[in-house]
């Protein structure tokens, strides 16, 4: 047990109260600065650290700037995390596990208000009235009993139809008040979405026209992968149906200038044992090691058959762009080798954790020969890819991600620049007491260079127990900003910004 874990025996102190307390006592000289900084800086702990539920609800300006904030930069950063590391005194086993919390960064002319609350949901309500769990997360089931699964929004979220929407990529959207972040109910698109089918928690956008592009689960019934246009008007058209062999774990997708793409790793929930009630969904995620990983590759307009390519089994979470030249189609995707990824999210509330092991990978695939043509690994231990949107189809040279610390894997302590052209990496280290969060691209307005623009990204620093907002300049990674909250507000996987006008 570290130091750090003996204080955390105390429950009649916070954690901010006891920062406060043992600053006072380094200040007066009555504690020596070296325990200090190991008492706030377990590094094997940051992540739990900065997952730990929030210090504040509500709306604030935030006080305290470093640098200036670009006046140029105008519009609304979204970022929703799991804002839980128990649920009415049962500990949370897995990283997706936790109520869904919403923060909200309007920027405005220089200054920075924040809004930020969990989102209300019916089973968070109901939970909270009985004052017990009684609905299983994703990878942690109520002890002893029978259960449902809980919908949890905490994934990502996206404006869409004039609603912020949270997704959880196993049930429908929940609606969600852009403003004021009140919970408004579950989404299902006018009607178009049906019941059963769910909705993943990426899906992509045409920068051309604005069109967006889905797909879900036809769960209970055949288990395909349903795929969606999602219509300015805020309703869905099905563009193709996609058998697979059971249920199939399948969380990103591409979208190209003509194509989409879904890469389905050999991961298969087993439903029997599922629809027992008595496990959580991670307990029933099964690896098939014997069976490729799939990459299934349809027309926007629906039109044709779908191609299917085999290729060697790998777990994919998450990807970067699809470009396209005549039947060549190349992308990068973050693959891991076997179940490794898996291990390591399952791992989230132990005392040690294996490495992650992703490898950021370019792929060539020939629509016609239907084989794959190319394949380079760039880097090694990396996560969360983002790019600039605006470049979503056609061709992009900067892919920017996160590289995972050595000692804590749920903790990133760098940002990454990938130069795709030439293979450089650029990188920006958060600080031995600090871990990042996935950034996000905001283009400068009236410019159309992929680096003419700015990286947001959140962090948070364990000696202060404080998440902050960083704003990088894209071309070079040099801070404009950072912008404290002056709480802890709990870091998360993904979110959005949006432009004013």
């Amino acid at each position: 047990m570290s130091r750090f874990d003996q204080f955390e025996l105390f429950p009649t102190i916070t954690r901010r109260e006891l920062v406060r307390n043992l600053g006072v006592l380094g200040a007066l000289g009555l504690i020596e600065p070296q325990l200090l900084t190991e008492i706030f800086t377990d590094r094997r702990h940051i992540s739990r650290l900065a997952a730990q539920p929030p210090g504040r609800e509500g709306t604030w300006e935030a006080r305290r700037i470093q640098g200036r904030v670009p006046k140029d930069l105008n519009g609304t950063l979204y970022r929703v995390a799991k804002g839980q590391l128990q649920n009415h005194g049962v500990t949370l086993k897995h990283w997706f596990d936790g109520d869904a919390f919403v923060i909200k960064y309007s920027i405005l002319e220089g200054s920075v208000r924040i809004t930020a609350r969990f989102v209300e949901t019916l089973e968070r309500q109901q939970e909270t009235a009985a004052g017990r769990m009684l609905y299983h997360e994703f990878g942690t089931a109520v002890p002893g009993r029978l259960a449902n699964f809980k919908n949890q929004p905490n994934i990502n979220v996206i404006l869409w139809d004039g609603r912020l929407l949270g997704l959880s990529e196993a049930f429908h959207p929940t609606a969600i008040d852009p403003e004021t972040l009140a919970y408004q109910g579950r989404w299902d698109f006018y009607g178009t979405l049906p019941p059963n089918v769910s909705f993943t928690a990426h899906p992509k956008f045409d920068p051309a026209d604005g069109v967006g592009y889905t797909f879900g689960t036809n769960n209970g019934v055949d288990w395909a992968v349903m795929v969606y246009r999602m219509e300015l008007n805020g309703t869905l058209t099905q563009i193709a149906k996609l058998p697979q062999p059971g249920w199939m774990m399948a969380h990103d997708m591409l979208l190209g200038r003509e194509h989409l793409g879904f890469v389905i790793p050999p991961v298969q929930y087993d439903v029997n044992a599922l629809m027992s009630g008595r496990v959580s969904a991670a307990d029933v995620l099964h690896y098939l090691e014997a069976n490729p990983t799939r990459v299934i590759v349809v027309r926007k307009d629906g039109f044709g058959d779908p191609v299917v390519f085999e290729l060697p089994p790998a777990m994919v979470f998450h990807h970067g762009n699809l470009t396209e030249a005549g039947n060549l189609l190349s992308f990068h995707s973050l693959m891991s080798p076997g179940d490794s990824e898996l291990r390591l999210f399952a791992s989230w509330s132990e005392d040690s954790f294996p490495q992650l092991r992703t490898e950021l990978t370019q792929l060539s695939l020939d629509l016609s020969s239907r084989q794959e043509v190319t394949r380079a690994v760039l880097a090694n231990g990396v996560e969360f890819p983002r790019f600039d949107t605006r470049r979503t189809g056609v061709e992009y040279r900067y892919l920017y991600s996160l590289r995972s610390d050595h000692f804590d894997s749920f903790s990133f302590s760098s940002l990454v620049r990938h130069d795709l052209i030439t293979g450089r990496e650029q990188r920006v280290r958060s600080g031995r007491d600090r871990t990042l969060e996935e950034v996000v691209f905001a283009p400068r307005p009236g410019k159309s260079e992929e680096t003419d623009g700015w990286l947001l990204g959140q962090g948070y620093d364990a000696t202060l127990d404080q998440t902050f907002l960083e704003i990088r300049d894209a071309e070079t990674l040099e801070l404009e900003a950072r912008v404290w909250t002056g709480e802890h507000l709990p870091l998360g996987f993904h979110g959005n910004f949006y432009s004013l006008g």
